[in-house]
Parts: structure tokens; C-alpha cells; sequence
């Protein structure tokens, strides 16, 4: 009788906890959407200028492998980033400040507007059930460790830095680990980080003169336990990604005008596909945050765009200290400031891939500093 109760209790508890999980991103998504405006649908000022001819261009996507990527998920991209950003984000802040300050709630919000207004950006386009999957995943795993990780450093964790006073040399550690990191999302998937290593580090780690020993022991088994978690949790998505999943596409085919064979020619795992003649050249380079840092360098040597992944717009943040005025050829998506870091606003645009070499310089001249290039 009493195995029975306790396998009812069991079976409830599960239950209750599968129906919060499905609630996760319908309540989150139903906030983002209260919380964001609609957005304006018209084309784009310009966005027609200088396209190519249409023979010329149904000859390049014929005979270039990959080169059309979907157009929509250079919008559905950002909520990905978005995350990363908030990883960023709590780096910056806990080697400074302790990690129960940190606005874990406000983040946890940001990420399902950020979902809600590239719904509303992508709307036109067929719906990409593959990215809508992954975020609303990324999105209630993102939302289920910042709720835990604020309850847990707003209880035990507060009453252990009070004890302590002051960074403990495990902090000091795990601050570095979490700055580690946020640099390793800016190329890699969160599931290739090695944290079974980043555990044997801090169970590594010897107190300096002066530290507690309860904060120390407390942050070795909390962060060791979170550490086997997410190695576990990792090691799975491998195995699932590796059994039912294609390789991620690592490369961007750019169609470019001006001197793109001079410009390239140092740029790391960039090659030149097709020469054009006068209507430019078509060459390959790595995605993610490779290709963001190379685009300022190409317009600075007179590079302009003509496609990118196949496409005529494409979604930018700006990181700037003000308000961003809105050139031709852009509109903006969003604007807020950062939860962590108020100072610094975040803005996204969508921008005419035609006018990109306008848009970028005259944004950067007015101060505001590029953040990413989402590249589809």
C-alpha cells in the first residue's frame, strides 16, 4: 500500500513537472508577444537597388552548392545569440560584482521578446518548423536554469558570500570559466564545452589567504554538481544530434562587387568561387563571428555586397551608447538596454544587403559599435 502512494506521488510529481515545462514556452512566448510592438511589413528603402540579373542569378544558386540559405533565419537566428549575449553578459558582471545580483529574471524575459519580435520579422516567410523547435527548446532551458540559478544564489548563495565578504579564489575560477565560456559560443555549439574539465579545475582550486572555507566548499559542490549536469545533458545532445542530425552548414557564400580578390586574400578560410566579370565575384568564408569580423574589413577595403547566403536583407545588432539614427536602407527591429549593463543599448536592424556598405560605416562613424552579422 505504501509503494503504491509513494508511486502515485511519483507519477504526479512527474506529471506536474511535464505540464510546467510545456507551460515554460506558452507563457513565455505570450509576455514576449504583450511586450513587443508590431512591426512595420513594407520592403525595405532600396532594397531593389542593384540587383543583380535574374538569369545570373538562377545560374549561381544552380550550380553553387548551398549557396541560397534560408532567408527567414537570419532573424531566427538571433534568439541563439541572444543567449549567448546573456552568457557574455554574466561574465562581464560576476568579475566584478557576486552572482546574486545578477538579473537572471530580466534575461529569462529578454530572450522570449527577442522570440517574439523575430516571429513577427519573419512572418512573411514559409514557417522554419526546424528553428521554431530549437528555440522554443533553448528557450525553456535557458528560462529553467536562470529561475534555478536565481533561486539558489538568492538562498544558499547569499548567505555563504556574506560569509565569505569578498571573491574567493573558486569565484575568481568560476568567473574565468564563465568568460571562457561566452568566448567559446561566439564559434562553438554550448554542447562541445568541455565542462567535466572545467569541474576537475575548480575541485582543483586552493583557497587563498583569508578565503572562507564554507563559500569555497560551497561553490566546489555547487558548480561541480551543475558541471556533471550540463556534461551529461551535453553528452546526450552529441549522441542525439550525431544519430538524427546533418552536419551545421559552417560555411557562407558571399556575392560581392570592388576588389573582393585583393580583400579576401588574407582573410583565413575564405576561397574565391566565381569569377563574374562586372558583376562581381562569389567566394566562401566560415560563418558565425568569423564572417562578423570580416565585414567591416571588406568595406573598409571597398568591398560592397551584392548577396549574402542568397539574399537581399539581412538582420545586424549595433551595440551604441544612445539612441541609433535609421540611414537609408535599414530599419530597426528593437532597441533596449542591456539588463546587466544599462549603459549599453542593444539594437537590431534589418538592413538591405545592397547597402550594407553604406549602412555599417555610417553607423559606426555616428559611435555605435557592430555586435553581429546574422548570417542566416
Amino acid at each position: 500500500m505504501f509503494l503504491f502512494r509513494w508511486l502515485r506521488r511519483l507519477i504526479k510529481t512527474i506529471l506536474w513537472l511535464i505540464v510546467i515545462v510545456i507551460l515554460i514556452p506558452v507563457a513565455g512566448l505570450a509576455y514576449g508577444f504583450l511586450m513587443t510592438p508590431s512591426l512595420d511589413k513594407t520592403p525595405l528603402p532600396g532594397i531593389a537597388d542593384g540587383a543583380p540579373p535574374k538569369a545570373l542569378a538562377d545560374k549561381v544558386r544552380a550550380e553553387i552548392p548551398g549557396y541560397q540559405r534560408p532567408e527567414e533565419s537570419t532573424f531566427l537566428t538571433y534568439p541563439e545569440w541572444a543567449i549567448v549575449y546573456a552568457a557574455r553578459d554574466y561574465a562581464g558582471f560576476v568579475a566584478k560584482e557576486q552572482p546574486s545580483g545578477f538579473p537572471y529574471f530580466a534575461y529569462v524575459g529578454r530572450f522570449w521578446q527577442d522570440y517574439a519580435t523575430v516571429i513577427r520579422a519573419s512572418s512573411a516567410y514559409k514557417f522554419n518548423y526546424a528553428n521554431h523547435q530549437m528555440l522554443v527548446i533553448i528557450g525553456t532551458s535557458h528560462s529553467i536554469e536562470h529561475g534555478l540559478q536565481w533561486t539558489y544564489e538568492n538562498t544558499v548563495g547569499r548567505i555563504t558570500e556574506a560569509m565569505a565578504g569578498k571573491h574567493t579564489a573558486a569565484d575568481i575560477y568560476q568567473a574565468k570559466v564563465a568568460a571562457d565560456y561566452a568566448a567559446f559560443l561566439d564559434q562553438v555549439p554550448w554542447y562541445q564545452f568541455p565542462y567535466a574539465e572545467k569541474r576537475a579545475g575548480l575541485f582543483a582550486v586552493a583557497p587563498a589567504p583569508g578565503d572562507s572555507s564554507i563559500r569555497t566548499s560551497e561553490r566546489k559542490l555547487a558548480f561541480g554538481l551543475a558541471d556533471t549536469i550540463k556534461q551529461g545533458y551535453a553528452d546526450l545532445i552529441k549522441q542525439a544530434l550525431a544519430a538524427t542530425s546533418d552536419p551545421a552548414l559552417l560555411d557562407i557564400h558571399v556575392w560581392a562587387k570592388g576588389p573582393v580578390g585583393e580583400a579576401t586574400r588574407n582573410e583565413p578560410d575564405t576561397l574565391l568561387e566565381r569569377d563574374l566579370g562586372t558583376d562581381g565575384t562569389v567566394f566562401v568564408t566560415r560563418r558565425y563571428q568569423v564572417f562578423t569580423d570580416m565585414v567591416p574589413r571588406l568595406i573598409d577595403k571597398g568591398v560592397s555586397f551584392v548577396e549574402i547566403g542568397g539574399n537581399d536583407e539581412i538582420m545586424v545588432t549595433m551595440l551604441s551608447t544612445d539612441a541609433i539614427a535609421i540611414p537609408e536602407g535599414m530599419r530597426i527591429l528593437f532597441s533596449y538596454p542591456l539588463p546587466a549593463e544599462p549603459s549599453t543599448r542593444r539594437t537590431g536592424l534589418t538592413i538591405a544587403v545592397r547597402k550594407l556598405h553604406l549602412v555599417l560605416p555610417a553607423l559606426m562613424k555616428a559611435g555605435a559599435r557592430l555586435e553581429h552579422v546574422y548570417d542566416y
